[in-house]
């Protein structure tokens, strides 16, 4: 391995497996941090997914361009490693990067199993490496401060919260990629749409997922998985959690819905059609909601100036922004592997209560995803 030259250059050098969709909002988040990142070469088994990538975000730098990652980690040592491939993936290309010695970030969900993400976080840890998976709700504007409040109880005991995730997409989506809408690879709506939600209704509720029950079902889609899914959940800090999530609906309007009720107020916020919205009220009805806004830009402006404003409209750069601050303070990023272990633990819960009609155990019960081969053929 070709160890990096001290150049004087102290930004973090970050190479991107996967070079799809999602790969143009790391690449993004790589440009709005330029003075803390580097882009330090991509992966994609077709390089001219990457150099297309590159020309969209019109970077004219000479980026090296590989068609696997053991190419690149022979060539260079980056800092580190985005993972953007599909769910299948994650497990075989994050361990591969972690054992070359770099950090990682992991398109969730994390694994697809959790004996593979006890693994990754027992391998990270053993390395003082950082993990951190791309749930990228937490860095929506107001969530880290509501999170905090909730916390610390400003709207009363928090009681219980629902979600409902309706991200439809058409039988084209998944005819488009074999592996999406597979038990192997992807999982259905719950697993691959909706664990973004849940891994931001267990952060404001402030707990984990310890039981769940749980119905999935096929209503409009040729697939493996399921495209609808409903769940109830308890928390080990004893608040509740309705969970729905499907892919049966309009394709032109994705949206998703989250509410936390509580003894003294509630919040009520989501994500419709590309435009998001948050409303707080006391339990007089009072709106809550210009406070949270006036403290947020404040803030904001104060740690970044017109910079970090304009970062908002890309989750992402949050993300990056929170794990680079974390590899050199030595502490866990918000959206860490553990956080992101939970959330599969808790998927996987469902599924396990929907395959055995019965009561599922977090994590006792939380079977790896291919347990749910053939489900919906059986009788």
């Amino acid at each position: 391995m070709t160890a990096r030259k001290n150049t004087g250059d102290r930004r973090l050098r970050c190479a991107i497996v996967g070079c799809g969709k999602v790969a143009t909002k790391h690449l993004k988040a790589i440009r709005h941090l330029d003075k803390t990142l580097r882009l330090a070469g991509l992966v994609d088994t077709r390089p001219e997914a990457a150099r297309s990538l590159l020309a969209q975000a019109r970077i004219r730098a000479s980026v090296p361009v590989y068609q696997d990652l053991a190419a690149l980690l022979a060539a260079d040592k980056p800092d580190l490693v985005a993972i953007t491939t599909p769910s299948g993936t994650h497990y075989r290309l994050a361990r591969q990067a972690l054992l070359a010695g770099a950090h990682v970030l992991v398109e969730k969900p994390l694994t697809l199993s959790l004996e593979e993400a006890d693994d990754l976080l027992a391998l990270a840890a053993e390395r003082q490496l950082q993990i951190a998976v791309g749930h990228i709700y937490r860095f929506f504007p107001l969530v880290q401060d509501l999170a905090a409040d909730l916390a610390a109880g400003k709207l009363g005991r928090v009681l219980y919260g629902s979600v409902a995730v309706r991200w439809g997409h058409d039988q084209a989506y998944y005819d488009a990629a074999a592996w999406r809408g597979t038990w192997e690879q992807d999982g259905g709506a719950l697993m691959n749409q909706s664990i973004h939600a849940l891994d931001l209704m267990m952060y404001l509720l402030g707990g984990t997922v310890c039981a769940a029950t749980g119905q999935i079902g096929q209503l409009a889609h040729r697939m493996e998985a399921e495209d609808f899914g409903l769940a109830t959940l308890q928390l080990d800090n004893g608040t509740y959690c309705l969970l729905e999530g499907t892919t049966a609906t309009d394709p032109h309007r994705p949206e998703a819905s989250f509410t936390v009720l509580c003894g003294a107020g509630e919040v009520r916020a989501g994500i419709c059609a590309g435009k998001p919205y948050v409303r707080v009220r006391d339990r007089s009805g009072h709106n809550l909601t210009g406070r949270y806004w006036r403290r947020f830009l404040w803030q904001t402006w104060r740690q970044g100036g017109l910079g970090a404003l304009a970062r908002l409209g890309n989750p992402h750069s949050g993300i990056y922004a929170d794990l680079a601050d974390a590899i050199r303070a030595n502490r866990p990023p918000l959206a860490d592997g553990k956080s992101g272990r939970e959330a599969v633990a808790a998927v996987l819960a469902i599924y396990s209560a929907a395959r055995r009609k019965q009561t599922a155990r977090c994590p006792q019960d939380a079977d790896p995803l291919v347990s749910m081969r053939g489900f919906f053929k059986e009788p």
